[in-house]
Parts: C-alpha cells; structure tokens; sequence
C-alpha cells in the first residue's frame, strides 16, 4: 500500500529499520507518534503531542492514532496465528 501512495524504496528500508531520521515534518511527526503508541502506548510525551499538533489537527491526530491502533492488532492477529501477510 505504502508503494501505491508514493512511498520510496528508501524509505520503507529505513522505516524497516526503525530510522526515521529522513523523515521530516508531518511524516516524521506522524511516525514517531505511531512508533510511541505501538511501542509504549502509556507513556506518549507532551513533545510528541506537541509535535503533532503543530502539523496536524485533533481530529487528524486521532485518525493517526486509530490507523495505528487497527495495523497494532492486524499485526498481532496474524503473528498469533502465524499467519503471512500477502501481497
């Protein structure tokens, strides 16, 4: 999906590593909110709110949340079923 909305091979090689430093702005802002909630859900920090909310509207931060929430539990779904993701 990510390759369908412009994403770079470049970029979902680092995002496969867990680098998001060639990320700026509203994507870096973005991921590192989603890498906090699937991580470490009860500790996301104000400067991650604050991050966000300089480029993203509260409605548009809970979009981000809920997106993130539904891939956590398809992700989790398919690993305890040992389940492959398809192409």
């Amino acid at each position: 999906m990510a390759r369908r909305l412009g994403a770079t091979e470049a970029e979902l090689s680092a995002l496969a590593r867990g680098d998001l430093t060639g990320f700026e702005g509203r994507a870096r802002a973005a991921l590192e909110f989603a890498e906090k909630l699937t991580l470490d859900s009860n500790h996301v920090g104000d400067e991650i709110f604050a991050a966000l909310r300089r480029h993203f509207e509260e409605g548009e931060i809970v979009e981000i949340a809920a997106v993130a929430g539904l891939f956590n539990y398809f992700n989790r779904f398919n690993n305890a079923l040992q389940m492959e993701p398809t192409r």
